[in-house]
């Protein structure tokens, strides 16, 4: 494989009587960080042959896919913390709700530290996600931060003036006006622009041509909003797909046999929108495919912007110098065993797709080997020659860019599933088991509720829980002692 030879940005103090002067190398590589919500690994490059997604399809083939990434928690915020800070949740304690990342002492975060390196940074659309007591974009920094506006989730005018009269302390308001939005708009023959991440693109290029332009490297990271709930799309990408079969219809809709009951997630955020309203259960027959085929729909709708930014990268010919990564905070389930939307330690919604592309490093590969999205942070600040972070719970991925498959990477993976009480599920994932605890807290010694144990070189698709055959005993043990050696090393309390 090929190796970097990248002569990375050195800064040089020059100490005088007036000070510190500071002179750039501009050889640093340019980091574009694309973030997508909610989306599992249905693309064409993960095998997904039906689906129309030709843009990351072939950043792919110009870089390396990895098969088996795991986020730390599959719910937007705790995933994006736990990736922007290089921390998992066990040490952040964040779960959900409030930035309780910000009181972990030494924690760096991505804008902050690339600025603090002499890079424009840049924040677009959804990339942190909290609730209250703090807003993370200050809490971090970035030259440029740019929010779609709440007008832009629905094309038809008469939907958006009516989401944008929730008022959230008005309980029964808020379930009259959410039992009328659809989870599925349209569809609607409308321009990419009349939704949010369409209106992004352009501020997207503008800031990589001001960066270019300046001589600045930059850092800029690109928050797509869908496949996230509600499903809008325009109907040029709707119409790429059959309505009555559409890509990603579950062959098993059950709970693995002897899997948790923990497991199980039905409506959750469908309750927010109509669909949810009037089923009050799982949707089935073409209240299913119907969201399928728009789930599908906003993914080729993500794709081809995605199209618009690297055509643009292409077009000011700073590829051979800019690091793509490609990035979903989590999968995501669409009745896949017995469960809809995300929160589960299940294949599906824990592990999302991650494509790394980086000048001079292995194009076109993929591999098996076991990464978190805690690994990202200090791999861009290896790449890009940036001191190393003082705290992280992550490793660089530069071996795995320079060998995909190398033997030397035998890291597991660790992520885990809380809802708001007990009980709290703690998983490790290694390249053939996943091995889950379901306890009635973080206590190694509080009461053990469910254990579940799947074996994927013998049932890929999670069809049967093997925690209690005899068979896989010395598995167990082995597990479950990995599972916890991180939690004595991990400095989070057991408060939550």
């Amino acid at each position: 494989m090929m190796k970097n030879y990248w002569k990375i940005g050195i800064f040089l103090g020059l100490v005088s009587g007036s000070g510190l002067a500071l002179a750039v190398d501009e050889s640093r590589p340019n980091v574009l960080f694309i973030a997508v919500d909610d989306l599992r690994s249905q693309l064409g490059c993960y095998g997904y042959e039906d689906m129309v997604t030709p843009n990351i399809d072939s950043l792919a083939a110009d870089g390396v896919l990895f098969e088996h990434h795991y986020v730390s928690h599959p719910i937007c915020i705790p995933s994006r913390a736990a990736l922007l800070t290089s921390l998992r949740s066990e040490r952040t304690q964040q779960v959900y709700g409030p930035a309780k990342w910000v009181d972990v002492e030494g924690v760096q975060t991505v804008g902050r530290t690339f600025g603090d390196a002499g890079y424009s940074t840049a924040s677009f659309g959804k990339v942190w996600h909290t609730t209250g007591r703090v807003d993370p974009e200050l809490a971090d920094r970035f030259d440029v931060v740019w929010k779609r506006s709440d007008d832009s989730i629905y094309a038809d005018p008469e939907l958006s003036k009516l989401r944008q009269e929730l008022d959230y302390s008005d309980r029964e308001g808020v379930r009259r006006i959410k039992a009328q939005l659809p989870a599925a708009e349209g569809p609607f023959d409308v321009p990419d622009e009349a939704y949010g991440d369409g209106q992004m693109v352009g501020e997207v290029m503008q800031f990589i041509e001001n960066s270019v332009e300046a001589g600045e490297p930059f850092l800029a990271i690109v928050g797509f909003q869908k496949p996230h709930l509600p499903f809008n799309a325009p109907k040029k990408y709707w119409d790429l797909y059959d309505p009555q079969n559409p890509p990603g219809t579950p062959r098993l809709e059950e709970l693995p046999e002897g899997g948790s009951k923990y497991e199980i997630r039905t409506n959750h955020e469908l309750w927010r929108y109509a669909e949810g309203f009037r089923l009050n259960k799982p949707p089935s027959g073409e209240a299913a495919n119907r969201l399928r085929h728009a789930y599908a729909a906003c993914i080729s709708f993500v794709d081809a912007q995605i199209g618009k930014i690297l055509a643009e990268v292409d077009r000011l010919g700073i590829r051979d110098n800019t690091i793509i990564v490609f990035w979903s905070d989590h999968g995501f389930q669409l009745g896949h065993l017995g469960s809809w939307t995300k929160g589960t330690n299940l294949e599906m919604t824990a592990g999302s797709p991650l494509i790394i592309s980086a000048p001079n490093f292995a194009e076109g590969a993929k591999t098996t080997r076991v990464v978190e999205s805690v690994d990202l942070f200090p791999t861009l600040v290896d790449l890009c020659g940036l001191a190393p972070l003082e705290i992280t719970d992550g490793k660089s991925l530069r071996p795995l860019l320079e060998e995909p498959m190398s033997e030397e990477w035998t890291y597991p993976g660790y992520h885990l599933v809380r809802r708001g009480g007990p009980p709290l599920g703690r998983a490790v994932r290694d390249e053939r088991f996943r091995y889950v605890e379901w306890r009635k807290s973080w206590e190694r010694d509080s009461k053990i509720m469910d254990v579940e144990l799947y074996d994927y070189l013998k049932h890929p698709e999670e069809r049967i829980n093997v925690a209690d055959n005899p068979e896989y005993a010395k598995e167990r043990e082995r597990l479950a002692k990995l599972l916890w050696e991180w939690d004595a090393k991990a400095k989070a309390s057991s408060s939550l």
